[in-house]
């Protein structure tokens, strides 16, 4: 007897199937041209979920959530403001008075060297200088294409940075409302158990937050002390720039450092080379001492742990990643802990 010949799928089935493929490409292609502005949503939710431990505190001390929230964000707005006037003023005069100077810098360098005021009598390297200093204005004119091309980007960034702020306002002050219609969407029988997860997630999240907050100012008052007894100048500022840096996990201490080098390297090179060792020290005790110590407590990872985790962050999405990088480990883990494992022993 001849085998039977498989059946052929109907054209509906045919047609349905082509359609879910188009639907999911299409999909993935709206998700490809939205990628921007999903970032700064998923950057404003996750700031939004870390800073709710901190306005559920303020409310237990009798605030609205509003309140809280204006709060905090008062605070931050504060704190950069507070760098701004403390960085700008001084780093205006600073640069104004080096493109000054920069001519008579050219001739004291050539009077203590022969070759060199050779050279710069040759060549006439102090009125060129002169010359380029005072064109520079003219020359910013001239660019204009350059110009309106660092400000398209700098005003780029500050919509971004003025949109996931709002977003983060709007998260923050509907919190709670989103996470409870979240927990709607997961059928009856099983929210309990998705709740009992999802909430040591929400709080490992803010608790890492919380931590390398309280990393940053560490740091920020650390190397206050170091800069103003080494008579560093303006040692505020530069505290205050390793304070924001110092956000950036494993790395920021010593990408905050770098102003604060160069600027004790312009002061004397004893002063530059301590500061340099110092920075160099308070990495390490920082890796090592500080940031275990602080991070066991609120996201419950290995020192390894953290260093993969952020390292993956930062090669998929960069500062954001290695920011969000160590929360997500962190959640990773709880729920491998609670699903996974018991999963594992049953079977």
């Amino acid at each position: 007897m001849a085998a039977r010949a498989p059946e052929r799928p109907s054209a509906g089935v045919v047609f349905r199937n082509v359609l879910i493929v188009a639907a999911a490409v299409l999909l993935i292609y709206c998700l490809y041209l939205l990628r921007k502005l999903l970032m700064l949503v998923f950057i404003a939710l996750f700031l939004a979920v870390g800073m709710d431990p901190a306005i559920r505190r303020l409310q237990g001390w009798g605030m609205k959530r509003g309140q809280a929230v204006a709060a905090i964000l008062l605070a931050i707005v504060a704190f950069l403001a507070g760098f701004v006037a403390a960085v700008v003023p001084p780093l205006v005069d600073q640069v104004t008075e080096f493109a000054t100077n920069l001519p008579q810098y050219v001739r004291d360098l050539a009077e203590n060297n022969e070759r060199i005021r050779e050279y710069v009598t040759e060549q006439n390297i102090a009125e060129r200088l002169q010359d380029a200093t005072k064109d520079i204005p003219a020359q910013i004119g001239s660019s204009f294409g350059t110009v309106v091309g660092v400000a398209g980007s700098v005003l780029a960034t500050i919509f971004n940075a003025i949109t996931v702020l709002v977003l983060t306002i709007y998260f923050s002050l509907s919190f709670t409302r989103m996470r409870e219609g979240s927990l709607r969407l997961i059928p009856k029988s099983k929210r309990e158990r998705v709740q009992s997860i999802l909430d040591p997630v929400l709080t490992k999240i803010g608790g890492y937050i919380a931590g390398n907050v309280v990393i940053s100012i560490v740091a920020g008052i650390v190397s206050f002390v170091f800069l103003a007894i080494a008579g560093v100048p303006f040692p505020v500022a530069l505290a205050l720039w390793v304070a924001i840096a110092d956000l950036i996990p494993l790395v920021g201490a010593t990408f905050g450092a770098v102003p604060a080098v160069v600027v004790a390297f312009f002061d004397s090179p004893g002063t530059g080379f301590a500061t340099l060792a110092f920075f160099a020290v308070y990495q390490q005790i920082e890796n090592y001492l500080v940031a275990p110590r602080v991070m066991t407590k609120t996201v419950d990872l290995s020192p390894a742990a953290v260093l993969v985790a952020a390292l993956g962050g930062g090669a998929l999405l960069g500062v954001p990643g290695v920011l969000m990088a160590i929360p997500a480990a962190a959640a990773m883990k709880l729920i491998a802990n609670e699903i996974v494992v018991p999963w594992a022993e049953r079977s």
